[in-house]
């Protein structure tokens, strides 16, 4: 599977904290600065937020990829708060802020790193926030955009249809996505019918339909590492219909092999479910779907039941069912799909106030939330995701508005961004999102 939280990068962040830490003075009281970097090309823009009690700031930088603590180096600039210059055509380094008073330094500012040349796109990140840049299909438009944390489009795709729902960004730069097969069947929320990807420059690589009386796509999918695609299907089961989760092996430049299944039909009592029960067809309704490459599992999530299930993709079995409490949840994603007991995060999208969360392995007890006070306040009755960063903070997209927030590991809120872009209904301009995902600076060889 695709590893979203890029672990290689994380590692060697953490080894250049540590390097950090003990070319510092010991941590005092003073809060930490927040960073924010621009990119244009070869022009590097810095900047830190102000600390109240210090008297000055170190700036500390090592050649990007990292290779030992020896590189690192610092300049101490006294008060100043920004720095501002022009670097040789493909440079690349990390960087970070210490700020200290007469006896002490602080922990170190959010670290970030950079590339300058003129095959990556210019971007400038808020102070704080994750160095990136921010996936966004609005679910009334039939364009796809990344942008920086102001909301400045950094690059677009036009799509053949309006997303059913999701959207991934692939390390090649290709994007894949869902669209839309309009038969007139499956009438509910989140039904597509199609995959597509597009390469960087718009073309189209792979198309995929699965739609007719029978069956259709819908809400979800995920790109795994051997180039296949699990995605979540409604059947067709006369008065109801049955959650099938599929994985598609690509033919060429159109179509695909389903070369493995799941029906949660085959699992009803271990859900603990009675179809004849159900009061809708759409009954179930699985809106998000994840794979843990470490343990081969695969993570949905029901709307309607407000549970997470967890499945075991070599023998079809139920691994786990979510305890805690939740109400028409979205978005449940292993933090780290490279190891077997990471946690999970989840949007709680709640019925008066929307969380988000991150919850343990086993999915009984809650770790982190946002959400439910003044400052935190947010609510979205549908769509919606929540993202855990490389650097610990968390994106959240309350997603009817389009209001993306992203907070660090403490709950304060670092930047705030309203979706602007969207298509016209006859209620004026739509800028809802399903979600939104933010990928990091070399996440992909554009940015």
């Amino acid at each position: 599977m695709l590893m979203r939280r890029f672990l290689c990068s994380k590692a060697i962040l953490l080894l250049l904290w540590i390097a950090l830490f003990f070319n510092s003075s010991a941590w005092a009281q003073l809060a930490n600065p927040r960073l924010a970097l621009g990119t244009d090309r070869q022009n590097l823009s810095i900047s830190w937020s102000s600390v109240e009690g210090a008297i000055g700031y170190r700036f500390y930088y090592a050649p990007y990829p990292y290779t030992g603590p020896e590189t690192v180096q610092s300049l101490d600039l006294g008060a100043v708060l920004s720095l501002d210059g022009e670097l040789p055509e493909g440079s690349s380094y990390y960087i970070a802020v210490e700020a200290y008073d007469d006896s002490s330094a602080t922990a170190f500012s959010n670290v970030e790193y950079f590339v300058l040349d003129n095959d990556h796109i210019a971007f400038t990140s808020d102070a704080g926030s994750s160095s990136g840049l921010t996936l966004i299909a609005p679910i009334s438009s039939s364009i796809t955009y990344l942008i920086d944390d102001f909301g400045e489009i950094k690059h677009q795709w036009q799509n053949s249809s309006t997303p059913k729902l999701s959207a991934y960004l692939l390390p090649s730069g290709n994007l894949l996505r869902t669209g839309d097969v309009n038969t007139g069947l499956f009438d509910s929320g989140g039904k597509g019918g199609a995959i597509e990807e597009l390469d960087w420059d718009g073309n189209a690589v792979w198309n995929f339909s699965y739609s007719d009386a029978d069956k259709t796509l819908h809400h979800d999918i995920e790109p795994l590492a051997n180039g296949n695609v699990l995605a979540l299907t409604w059947e067709d089961r006369e008065t109801i219909w049955s959650e099938v989760i599929v994985e598609i092996e690509k033919t060429g430049s159109e179509g695909g092999n389903i070369i493995w299944s799941w029906d949660v039909f085959d699992h009803l009592g271990e859900l603990g479910l009675d179809p004849s029960a159900a009061n809708s067809e759409d009954w179930l309704h699985l809106n998000s779907i994840d794979y843990n490459q470490a343990s081969n599992q695969i993570l949905v999530s029901s709307r309607s039941m407000d549970q997470l299930w967890i499945i075991n993709k070599d023998d079809g079995s139920v691994a786990a069912i979510s305890s805690v409490s939740l109400s028409g949840q979205h978005d449940a994603k292993w933090i780290d799909d490279t190891s077997a007991s990471s946690n999970i995060t989840v949007y709680d999208n709640g019925d008066s106030f929307s969380r988000a969360l991150e919850l343990n392995g086993q999915m009984n007890s809650i770790i982190f939330s946002y959400g439910n006070n003044d400052s935190e306040f947010f609510y979205s009755s549908r769509i919606s995701g929540t993202q855990r960063l490389g650097n610990g903070n968390t994106l959240i997209c309350a997603g009817v508005g389009g209001l993306v927030i992203e907070v660090d590991s403490e709950g304060n809120k670092l930047r705030e961004y309203v979706n602007s872009f969207g298509g016209t209904t006859p209620m004026g301009q739509a800028t809802d999102l399903f979600r939104a995902e933010k990928y990091a600076t070399a996440y992909t060889p554009y940015f």
